[in-house]
């Protein structure tokens, strides 16, 4: 199935709406008050890049990041008001997701996710 024009650039947009998103992160992601918000802009990047891949005509394997993000999430949790303290973490998110490349091709997309070593939070437990 060749993409039309109309959804390539509506996958540019979301691409830069992840953008958006990791840029209201860390904007906020030092204040304790919000991370409930830094939480809901991180499932809304996933969500998104979703729904880039659902017009991927190859498979892509987002499991890497999933996993991350619900350590994350639930660190987050344990640390409570000391939430902040997973900045670098998130800071790795925000990147992560902003290198994803979506390779647009006249018949489809090809997603390249940059592999995230997440092995630290094993040390976590």
């Amino acid at each position: 199935m060749e993409l039309t024009e109309k959804e390539r650039l509506m996958l540019v947009q979301k691409k830069e709406e992840i953008l958006k998103l990791t840029k209201e992160i860390l904007d906020i992601m030092k204040d304790p008050e919000q991370a409930l918000e830094v939480k809901k802009k991180m499932t809304s990047i996933l969500s998104l890049i979703s729904t880039v891949g659902s017009y991927a005509k190859s498979k892509y394997d987002t499991r890497n990041l999933w996993t991350g993000t619900n350590m994350v999430f639930a660190q987050m949790n344990v640390l409570g008001d000391q939430w902040t303290a997973m900045s670098p973490f998130i800071e790795v998110f925000c990147n992560t997701v902003n290198l994803i490349k979506f390779d647009f091709t006249k018949r489809d997309i090809k997603i390249k996710i940059p592999k995230i070593d997440f092995s630290i939070f094993r040390s976590l437990k």
